[in-house]
């Protein structure tokens, strides 16, 4: 499912893996070139209301949203590049885990027309390792996260965005800029007691604390038993999320539990279901979404 125990610290040892002082974001919007950063959480405040007050490109429509959440498991095994591009195509908004950022990956995205975030992990020889947003609204803001693994010492990331939502004739009248944040998380794996993995979560949550609008928080939680399970029911509960249900639960399945989970607010959802492959140890998860 993972890597073994030890890999990542021996790859630590021989120094393969380098990670940054500072969370490093890697951020690439169609016709640019990517652009290494820091995306404070902090900061995304400021950048929306600055945001908000100008014109806005390109919104999301009020029409049907389609949402891929997939741990792309490094893009060790065969085949993930022709289901992703096929996946990537079809979708409006992507989330990955375990992405490495590298040129067939970026590759696929630009050709399915999709601008980026990727919150590096940490980066693996020349290459960014971590979650990645690719969505086809240019977001409002984003920012990322990361949490240290306490036992493997390896760091996860989330990505929060926030896409801005066609007004609505009443909001044409306020100037009022409503807007759809988006976390894109890969939990804490390795954490026994639940302390740091609760940390990560509530991090994120707070990061929201102010959102008004509709959420989406989805991605690998790690849910692998019931304290994890407590955990995100508690953040849940907090924002106003509710899980989503599939028609047909083909999740990949680990030690007896589902880790990919969708929770949303403010949203109705149209049809949720999963994509066996053999190109992942996870089987990708796609929802269809429509904003009131």
């Amino acid at each position: 499912m993972k890597w073994l125990a030890g890999a990542p610290s021996i790859l630590l040892l021989c120094g393969c893996i380098t990670l940054t002082v500072e969370p490093r974001a890697v951020v690439y919007s169609l016709g640019g070139a990517p652009q290494v950063t820091t995306l404070k959480c902090e900061d995304a405040g400021r950048a929306l209301h600055d945001a908000g007050n100008g014109e806005v490109a390109k919104s999301l429509d009020r029409l049907p949203l389609h949402l891929l959440i997939w741990n792309i498991h490094k893009e060790g095994d065969s085949g993930w590049q022709r289901d992703l591009a096929a996946l990537a195509a079809a979708s409006d908004v992507v989330l990955l885990q375990e992405t490495v950022l590298q040129p067939e990956m970026r590759t696929i995205l630009h050709d399915a027309g999709l601008s980026w975030v990727l919150a590096s992990s940490f980066v693996f020889d020349a290459d960014d390792v971590g979650v990645l947003t690719a969505t086809r609204v240019t977001p409002l803001a984003s920012c990322t996260q990361r949490a240290m693994e306490p036992l493997l010492r390896i760091p996860k990331s989330a990505v929060i965005s926030w896409l801005p939502i066609a007004r609505a004739q009443s909001d044409k009248q306020t100037g009022a800029q409503q807007t759809l944040a988006i976390v894109n998380i890969h939990a804490i794996n390795f954490d026994l007691a639940s302390d740091t993995y609760r940390a990560q979560l509530e991090a994120l949550a707070g990061a929201l604390s102010e959102h008004r609008g509709p959420i989406i928080f989805a991605g690998d939680f790690n849910t692998w038993n019931d304290a994890r399970d407590r955990v995100v029911a508690d953040i849940a509960a907090r924002l106003g999320l509710s899980e989503l249900a599939l028609r047909v639960d083909q999740r990949a399945v680990f030690f007896g539990r589902h880790l990919d989970h969708i929770f949303v607010r403010g949203l109705e959802a149209i049809d949720v279901g999963a994509v066996p492959v053999i190109s992942s140890d996870h089987n990708p998860v796609m929802a269809t979404l429509l904003i009131p």
